[in-house]
């Protein structure tokens, strides 16, 4: 690990001390242009010195990052530098694959050494390093306890374990959806009148009948849109206290529904199975279904691999299951930056982080470079939000779902958590929509016995 490089100071400059003649004449009094003269020059010697006082070397940070956030980042950095010119820093950022990023670390923090001083976790990893004895990450608490009601509670919980927050977020990760307003309007489908999950069916089937093609489609290789829905209606794959409830009712029935979509031919399995694929990405671009269930973030997917939609693509709030209900939207997916503790200079790290992801300005900014939903919810009323996006049918993306955002539902993090989204993603979406080897209840109580026996 390196050492941090100290803060250097520079010395005060000597003044010049007037030595007067051996004479015993009077000294003779400088004129008024010496006396303004010897006066600038002093001030100059004091400025100077007071500037040495304040200048700094930069304190060196390394940070492992997802390479998709790598620009936003470097624009905080610079966005730091320029307002705390005394206190510089030097970040060694370097962009690591997610698989490869997860690796590196556990093993890094596991020995002790090589772990860099920030690292971007995401959401499916997180859990595991609560069953180290010590949690090997600065512990952001302060950070935010001033400012509670600001943020999104639930998001902050997902990067949280016995009352501490190891990880700022990144996005509010609020899901929506993604409307084709050409195969809308073809079906003749008024998407501002679907509210509920029965309007969205019965939306779906009207698409299907006049145009030939299905409403969405469900991963069999990861878990949207089923986790989404299932946090929207208030359950989760584990309680508050850790205790394994996928095979709940409220779950299975959900499981049921999505079921349902397919063989009234609403729905598809989503082609190469995620919507990571560039067979998705190619269906899609290509008008292949009317609408998409995933968080807000995916928006700058839509731009670089599906530019085709460009102008013909609305976003509108998830449909909730009944008027009135408690939950309005779900946060999944998202990553938290961490600091590890491997850094020696924690508390300007922390520092940092606040400006570069926590702060007022960092949830703004990171909406117009990334186009990632704000998690503190002061930033929501701020006007460069409402802008329109060409992309998306021209319209104020962010002002169309905002309201929906606050009241959303995440997930109860423990050191189980990668291992039932790993079963959910491989067994459970695959054997029911794909293979279709189970029954949704098959397919959840073998899930939680799996847990169950691994706890």
């Amino acid at each position: 690990m390196k050492k941090l490089m100290t803060l250097v100071c520079g010395a005060m400059l000597a003044a010049g001390i007037l030595s007067g003649c051996g004479s015993k004449e009077k000294a003779v009094e400088p004129t008024t242009a010496e006396a303004a003269k010897e006066t600038t020059q002093e001030e100059g010697k004091e400025t100077t010195a007071e500037a040495a006082k304040t200048e700094a070397e930069p304190v060196d940070f390394s940070f492992w990052c997802i390479s998709a956030h790598e620009a936003f980042y470097r624009s905080r950095i610079d966005a730091w530098n320029k307002e705390n010119p005394d206190k510089p820093i030097q970040v060694d950022l370097v962009s690591v694959g997610g698989s490869d990023r997860q690796s590196k670390l556990l093993v890094a923090l596991q020995t002790g050494q090589g772990a860099p001083d920030f690292c971007d976790v995401n959401i499916i990893h997180f859990g595991v390093y609560y069953d180290f004895d010590e949690i090997p990450f600065v512990s952001l608490t302060d950070l935010v306890k001033d400012e509670e009601d600001k943020f999104i509670k639930s998001k902050l919980d997902m990067y949280s374990y016995n009352g501490e927050l190891y990880g700022s977020p990144t996005q509010a990760g609020a899901n929506v959806v993604f409307y084709n307003t050409k195969i809308m309007e073809e079906a003749g489908v008024d998407i501002d009148s679907i509210v509920t999950w029965d309007d969205f069916v019965k939306a779906g089937k009207n698409v299907a009948e006049k145009t030939g093609k299905p409403m969405t489609a469900v991963e069999t290789t990861d878990m949207y849109p089923f986790q989404s829905m299932v946090l929207q209606k208030g359950s989760d794959f584990f309680d508050a206290e850790g205790n394994v409830i996928i095979n709940n009712e409220t779950n299975v029935e959900i499981l049921e529904y999505l079921k349902s979509w397919l063989d009234d031919g609403i729905a598809v399995t989503m082609p190469g199975g995620s919507n990571t694929s560039e067979n998705f990405y190619e269906f899609f671009n290509n008008d292949g279904m009317g609408a998409l269930i995933m968080p807000l973030w995916y928006m700058t997917r839509l731009e670089e691999y599906m530019p085709d939609l460009s102008g013909h693509l609305a976003v509108r709030p998830m449909p909730v299951w009944e008027e009135g209900q408690q939950y309005t939207s779900a946060c999944t997916g998202g990553t938290g930056t961490v600091i590890t503790n491997q850094c020696e200079n924690q508390e300007l790290a922390k520092e940092f982080l606040y400006f570069c992801k926590l702060s007022y300005d960092a949830n703004k900014e990171c909406y117009l470079q990334l186009g990632f939903a704000p998690f503190r919810s002061d930033v929501w009323e701020d006007e460069a939000l409402s802008v329109n996006r060409e992309f998306f049918n021209n319209e104020n993306v962010f002002g169309n779902v905002a309201a929906s955002l606050k009241n959303s539902n995440a997930i109860h993090n423990n050191p189980m958590v990668p291992k039932a989204f790993d079963i959910v993603s491989s067994d459970v979406m695959y054997s029911v929509f794909e293979a279709g080897t189970s029954t949704p209840k098959e397919a959840l109580d073998r899930a939680a016995d799996t847990l169950n026996s691994q706890k």
